[in-house]
């Protein structure tokens, strides 16, 4: 009976691990779909969303990462194990990604002063496409999210790429019927603020690990008290 379940989380693992490649696979095609459709449009808000998109990639290959080496078992060098392998990742993924952030912040703000003409067909197509991709990548997610913190965090990746694809869908659709380009250079800077504020967010979190700091959740002073508590009982 023991047997049975254990090869049976051996499946568990198996379909996740095969999911987050077909999810990599597919968010990688959506990344080069808004990088191509970005250059070749003029959009600066499919180039951001294009990077949105590169970051949960790399996230999810940091989930598929980070699922194989924890799998390997401390050795005389890495007494501790192969865990941490995936915060490293996480840190190099973030930092990466906050340059790229502040670039696209710097553009926005040179658009604003120099506005230029956008292809909102391209815009807006291209974009569509990148929702689709959004949503199969969540629906195949969606059931292994329930029960790992790793696939959860990958899920809600996806969704808020998904949301960031819908807002540029709705640019599209206005530089296409009203030609508003600005729409075009606020996307970009609520695209790339969100992506500086969630990389700001992981990256204390990711530093506290790396630093070893105490979780968030213990309080020092109650758990000295706590301790001295026994003490006097004792």
């Amino acid at each position: 009976m023991a047997h049975n379940h254990h090869h049976h989380n051996h499946n568990v693992d198996d379909a996740s691990i095969w999911k987050l490649w077909v999810s990599i696979f597919l968010n990688l095609a959506i990344t080069i779909a808004e990088l191509v459709g970005g250059i070749l449009s003029n959009s600066l808000a499919l180039l951001s969303d294009a990077v949105h998109n590169l970051n949960d990639t790399m996230s999810l290959g940091i989930t598929l990462v980070a699922k194989k080496i924890s799998k390997k078992k401390a050795d005389p060098s890495k007494t501790f194990g192969y865990k941490r392998a995936e915060i490293i990742a996480a840190f190099i993924n973030l930092i990466t990604l906050v340059i790229v952030a502040l670039f696209l912040i710097k553009e926005g703000f040179e658009r604003f002063f120099d506005s230029q003409v956008i292809d909102g067909y391209t815009m807006f197509w291209v974009a569509i496409v990148g929702l689709i991709g959004n949503f199969v990548t969540a629906a195949l997610l969606w059931k292994e999210s329930k029960n790992d913190i790793n696939m959860r965090s990958a899920f809600i990746h996806i969704l808020s790429d998904g949301l960031s694809s819908v807002g540029v869908i709705i640019g599209g659709w206005l530089i296409l019927e009203y030609q508003l380009y600005i729409v075009d250079t606020i996307l970009t800077l609520i695209i790339a603020g969100y992506i500086l504020w969630h990389s700001y967010y992981m990256l204390r979190e990711t530093i506290n690990i790396l630093m070893e700091s105490k979780p968030d959740n213990i309080d020092i002073n109650e758990l000295k008290l706590a301790i001295q508590k026994i003490d006097k009982s004792a």
